[in-house]
């Protein structure tokens, strides 16, 4: 197959060429420019498309399939991109309209952490485990949920919308709407937001402090990370923190969706063990043994290329 992938951030557009295999033969990326409108970008993308399949020797008509996956919420339905919270210039934006219209091609479209979990399913470490979980676990926190081999869509486009869930609903405020959901808890934004406004606040001698460079704006998830590795009291407090938060979040999962294994982003693929041991064992006290027991905790396998292969698996999916 030959098949067209578009990664869409607020930040940058990715687009591959690849197959049916997870093979990315060629990709290029490209900036957003989400001030310039969506219109803007539109342009473009489809001039980037046109580069790449000449730089392959294709047209459009050689293409099989289009696959994009971006930022919610979204219309899977419509092919609309509603109001992506980054990207304020886009409101009800008809991507797969758009490409149709240009290309001929069949398109299909699904927010980020669906086409996460599309891609694991298809072509990582877990390919082809019909019951698994993708959690992005990165800047936010999203999942794609794989059950009997199918993605669990939701009847608006709101299936795996764990970073929602609420694990206290006299917590901080979330710009959701709602109070104490897991993303405030464990996306690694809102994490290091926390600790840079304690840490000034307290002015607290911390290690975290010493990873940004002295300079509390640089605060980050990885100077969180590494402070506590090196064993920085303050750090390693909050990490346990942490760690139990997610355990949380990673039992509710459990008992909701009886996975056979969850594949971590980001934040798991950058620490490894230093998370996954003790989440292991956070865990068993937010789920049952059995549960617990028959699920694989693992980092993600894809790294760099994961949301090219996760637009790919879209593209794949929308075939069938």
């Amino acid at each position: 197959m030959n098949l067209l992938g578009l990664d869409i951030g607020g930040t940058k557009t990715s687009v591959c060429l690849g197959d049916e295999h997870g093979v990315v033969r060629t990709a290029r990326r490209m900036p957003t420019r989400v001030p310039d409108g969506p219109d803007i970008w539109r342009e473009h993308v489809l001039q980037l498309i046109r580069e790449l399949l000449a730089e392959q020797r294709l047209a459009a008509s050689d293409l099989d399939g289009v696959g994009v996956a971006a930022p919610g919420p979204m219309s899977v339905a419509r092919g609309l991109l509603l109001d992506p919270p980054n990207m304020n210039t886009w409101h009800n934006v008809p991507v797969v309209r758009w490409l149709g219209d240009a290309l001929g091609r069949p398109v299909s479209i699904n927010n980020d952490a669906n086409a996460g979990g599309l891609a694991e399913y298809h072509f990582g470490a877990c390919r082809g485990t019909p019951d698994l979980v993708f959690l992005t676990l990165s800047t936010g926190l999203g999942a794609g949920v794989i059950v009997g081999g199918r993605l669990l869509q939701g009847t608006c486009d709101l299936g795996g919308e764990v970073g929602h869930h609420v694990l206290d609903a006299n917590g901080p405020p979330c710009p959701c709407g709602l109070r104490g959901c897991l993303e405030l808890y464990c996306g690694g934004k809102n994490v290091a937001d926390r600790l840079r406004a304690e840490i000034v606040a307290d002015n607290i001698a911390t290690a975290i402090l010493d990873q940004a460079g002295g300079d509390p704006a640089h605060i980050d998830f990885r100077a969180f990370a590494d402070a506590a590795r090196q064993g920085d009291a303050y750090a390693v407090k909050k990490w346990a923190e942490f760690v139990e938060h997610l355990a949380h979040g990673v039992g509710t999962i459990l008992m909701l969706y009886n996975p056979s294994a969850i594949v971590m982003g980001t934040i798991a693929v950058h620490t490894g063990e230093f998370l996954l041991a003790p989440l292991r064992q956070a865990v068993r006290r937010y789920a049952w043994p059995p549960a617990v027991e028959a699920c694989r905790l693992l980092p993600s396998s894809l790294a760099a290329q994961g949301g090219n292969l996760g637009a790919l698996a879209v593209a794949i999916t929308g075939l069938r």
